[in-house]
């Protein structure tokens, strides 16, 4: 039957639909004009207008033949089947069981109504609102509150109050930045004085400097390469490298950009010392944030210092090959990334070789870096697999005339992967920084590419990272901000943890800084500071750090690869003995995200004080004065066997152990980690507001991160006058100074000791 309508309210409702229908064309039209599709703003937000129009009429549709179905069905019938249907999605995640252990006051059961839900619920509410709100004013204008009976009139009150408080409520909530969990209180570094340590890295140097842009074409969109441009650089033709850019990509592109690949411009920001030089070479690139926002500006605070520091730094420009609205290329753009960077280098190695040219005889092409951040992470390990070949492993019509010697690579929060071959380097530097609230890429990544590279003894190499405790992606970048995701996806995420953006990039400069004084000015002094961040910690922002750190110097006592048997050392003839452990197994390290981390390790826990690991040597011809036993470390979240079903502890903590060397009449020397290194605690965080979603999303709080410690073999003899190193055949771990608990240990061996007084030896190379 049909239901009677008071004519009496007819404006509320007319208006309350005007207004409803009005706000979403609006939030239409506004969601399409911040897309900067290239059409201009008026025709974005027409367009955006047109389709909320056109969503509305096919909804009014939809509901107005909904509505006609149930004319002949009581209103009471609608009301309940309504209702049920509401309470199906209300208890789609809040099941009944949920809701009765909240009500118990049991901690599982919390209620989750979690924003990915709300997101679209919130517009709805807000829409809802907006309409209740204008047709209460429009009644009140016209008619007043006293036209209608009083159920009526209480009803109205009712429902426009409480869509009032919702919204409000709402809005409420996708502000909150969420909480910390899990504080790193006590965690940061202790002072650490080095003898003839230099001064802090992420300060400013001796040299003054410039900056300027260089391009190529007209760039209609970037004129600072364009008709602002200082300097004249060259278009390249990067079809074949991305056969991706095509159709509706490719033609909306264009019409953004101006130009297509064919001619893809060479565009950077540089800052280059003044003087002759010459100077090593530093590129910048950036990764794959939205291709309208433009990156590449985000890293003058590291082509500044490095400039101020004898660098020539580059920020490359590749924004157009980045993902947009009308398309990510999702990795198919990596070899693109890759191979650009390869053409900047050769456009300086022209610049440098031109008589006349500003840059003349400036760039010093037998120390290039490359820094790459997020995509642009794995970009620069690419270009370096680029750089040796011939042809484009991909398209082998398209020639490579590259070996250039590309000696360094630095990787921010690099990801891993997204180009479909995996790369395998030799003997080249290497530094990873990573943030622990890296929500984009929540998976330390950096290790990855760090253990897939191999370093031979011919030439002195080295390989480090760390990881940041409170870092997130975007803030390596002074325009990409504390959120690693777009609305509505962004209202979920934990910010609270997240460190301020410019200690965030401080920490960068100083890492960075120093592995480039290290890798490209051959100053060993500033090894010292990537082998322990406490060296650093009078600069270093106040975080957690947990470090990693390999030269070319290291011989393995036991680094778990060499097979499935736990009784085998990798040293040949070495073999491994253990005593009262709880547990004891070799495995593969795997990210959060369940891949892995490219190496294996040994788990030891125990429950008593008296448990031991020993790794029995053939032979001591790596073990002298001038090197020290060095390994990685980590405590574990992981329950010991007698005490499987106990709660997390507040803050895991890592236990201290002492390392003894034995010889072979059984003269013993020991020390206790502790006296060496400060041992960090597992790094436990929750990247989103709600802990079931994070678990869901994420899968773990923690994943293994090692740290590298480095003992001197001198502390030994320090410990023991009588024992001689050159007779010691047993490095034993004991676990001796807690009751229980559990450590991974992985690279086990021996590495030439850091002489901090003079410059690292090294041959040049071609790069072939």
């Amino acid at each position: 039957m049909k239901r009677p309508r008071s004519s009496r309210s007819g404006s509320y409702w007319s208006v309350s639909s005007l207004a409803a229908a009005s706000t979403v064309i609006v939030m239409s039209g506004v969601n399409v004009a911040l897309m900067d599709t290239g059409l201009g703003n008026i025709l974005e937000f027409l367009l955006g207008a047109v389709l909320g129009l056109t969503a509305i009429a096919l909804a009014t549709l939809i509901v107005g033949l909904i509505t006609a179905g149930i004319q002949g069905i009581p209103l009471a019938a609608v009301s309940v089947i309504g209702g049920a249907t509401l309470a199906v999605w209300a208890l789609k995640e809040n099941g009944p069981s949920s809701v009765a252990r909240m009500l118990l006051n049991e901690q599982q059961g919390i209620m989750e109504l979690n924003i990915q839900a709300l997101s679209p619920i919130s517009l709805m509410v807000m829409v809802l609102a907006t309409a209740a709100v204008a047709g209460l004013i429009t009644l009140l204008v016209t008619k007043g509150l006293d036209s209608l009976s009083r159920p009526r009139r209480t009803m109205l009150l009712i429902v426009t109050i409480a869509l009032a408080g919702l919204s409000l409520k709402t809005a409420w909530t996708l502000m909150d930045t969420g909480s910390n969990p899990y504080p790193d209180d006590g965690a940061h570094p202790q002072v650490l004085s080095i003898p003839f340590a230099p001064d802090n890295p992420g300060s400013p140097g001796d040299f003054s400097f410039q900056s300027l842009t260089y391009g190529a074409g007209e760039n209609p969109r970037r004129p600072e390469f364009g008709s602002d441009r200082d300097i004249e650089s060259r278009v390249v033709d990067a079809r074949k490298l991305l056969p991706e850019w095509k159709d509706f990509k490719r033609s909306m592109r264009e019409r953004y950009w101006g130009f297509g690949l064919a001619k893809a411009p060479l565009n950077g920001r540089a800052w280059v010392p003044s003087g002759e030089g010459p100077y090593p070479l530093v590129l910048i690139v950036h990764g794959n944030h939205g291709m309208e926002d433009y990156s590449d500006d985000g890293y003058a605070y590291l082509g500044e210092l490095l400039a101020s520091r004898g660098f020539i730094a580059v920020s490359v420009d590749q924004n157009y090959i980045n993902g947009s609205w009308s398309g990510d290329f999702q990795g198919k753009e990596m070899a693109a990334r890759a191979w650009l960077l390869l053409e900047h280098v050769a456009q300086w190695r022209d610049w440098n070789e031109t008589p006349g040219h500003l840059f003349e005889s400036k760039v010093d092409l037998e120390n290039i870096a490359l820094i790459g951040h997020s995509r642009g992470g794995e970009a620069v390990s690419i270009a370096h697999s680029f750089n040796k070949l011939s042809h484009f492993p991909d398209d082998a019509t398209v020639e490579f005339d590259y070996g250039f010697n590309i000696r360094a690579l630095v990787a921010i929060a690099q990801v891993d992967q997204r180009y479909h071959r995996r790369v395998k380097l030799t003997d080249v530097d290497f530094f990873s920084i990573h943030g622990s609230y890296d929500s984009d890429e929540p998976a330390y990544h950096g290790l990855r590419q760090m253990n897939r590279i191999q370093l031979s003894d011919e030439d002195y190499f080295f390989k480090a990272g760390v990881y940041l405790h409170g870092a997130n992606h975007g803030q390596f970048n002074t325009g990409w901000g504390r959120y690693d995701y777009s609305p509505p996806g962004a209202w979920e995420l934990n910010t609270a943890p997240i460190i301020p953006g410019d200690e965030q990039r401080e920490a960068a400069k100083i890492f960075i800084s120093a592995f480039l004084e290290g890798s490209l000015h051959n100053d060993q002094r500033f090894l010292a500071f990537l082998k322990d961040p406490r060296s650093l910690a009078s600069w270093l922002p106040r975080q957690t750090y947990v470090h990693q750190f390999r030269d070319s110097s290291f011989h393995a006592f036991a680094d778990f690869e060499e097979d499935i048997d736990a009784s085998t050392a990798s040293q040949p003839g070495g073999y491994i003995n253990t005593a009262n452990l709880a547990i004891w197994r070799e495995d593969a390290l795997k990210h959060r995200d369940k891949r892995l981390q490219g190496s294996n390790a040994v788990v030891l826990g125990w429950e008593k004080p008296d448990a031991q690991y020993t790794i029995s040597l053939n032979d001591s011809q790596s073990i002298s004065a001038d090197r020290s036993l060095v390994f990685a470390v980590s405590g574990s979240t992981e329950k010991l066997p007698l005490n499987p079903v106990t709660e997390d502890v507040e803050r895991p903590e890592i236990a201290d152990f002492s390392i003894t060397l034995v010889t072979a009449d059984s003269r013993e020397g020991t020390v206790q980690a502790s006296q060496f290194a400060q041992l960090i605690p597992p790094v436990r965080v929750q990247y989103m507001k709600n802990a079931k979603r994070n678990k869901r999303d994420y899968n773990d709080i923690w994943e293994p991160v090692l740290q590298y410690v480095e003992i001197p073999f001198s502390a030994f003899i320090d410990a023991n006058p009588e024992l001689s190193l050159k007779d010691v055949r047993n490095v034993r771990f004991s676990f001796d100074q807690t009751e229980q608990g559990i450590l991974i240990l992985d690279n086990i061996g021996s590495a030439k000791r850091t002489q901090s007084q003079s410059p690292v030896t090294r041959a040049t190379s071609t790069g072939q």
